[in-house]
């Protein structure tokens, strides 16, 4: 079940309902995966910490793969860490997201992220956090 906490004002809690949703669920024994789209990466941060800033894949890479058009991409899976707590796992975000929304709304990207986490298997439950704004991403 995909579930997107979204408002187009900042500050409201967002990401704080958006982790502690998810974090319930997986304390629940439910395989939960939580996608941050906002470019402020504040998810991302709370659920990894300083590791958000680290190596790893970002949804950021995930866009970026569209966009250059690899014909053996990885599967959306390749994109989802493991957090320090059982069960959950991000999709995090990058600054540089903000500036893709643009080229993958002029290459009619829109709906690349829900056909990807459609295919992905192995999650109950999926919580996608996203900027204060109606924008690329919101929709």
């Amino acid at each position: 079940m995909r579930r997107v906490v979204f408002n187009q004002k900042g500050g409201v809690g967002k990401s704080t309902i958006t982790c502690n949703l998810a974090a319930i669920a997986a304390a629940r024994g439910r395989r939960t995966l939580v996608v941050d789209l906002d470019p402020q990466a504040n998810s991302s941060h709370y659920l990894l910490g300083g590791a958000a800033d680290g190596e790893g894949p970002t949804v950021a890479d995930f866009f970026d793969d569209m966009l250059s058009f690899k014909f053996n991409p990885p599967g959306p899976e390749h994109f989802a860490r493991p957090t320090p707590f059982v069960n959950l796992f991000v999709m995090p975000s990058q600054g540089r997201l903000e500036e893709l929304g643009p080229k993958l709304e002029s290459r009619y990207k829109m709906f690349k992220l829900r056909e990807a986490l459609e295919s992905l298997r192995g999650f109950d439950e999926i919580f996608i956090d996203t900027p204060p704004a109606v924008n690329f991403f919101t929709r």
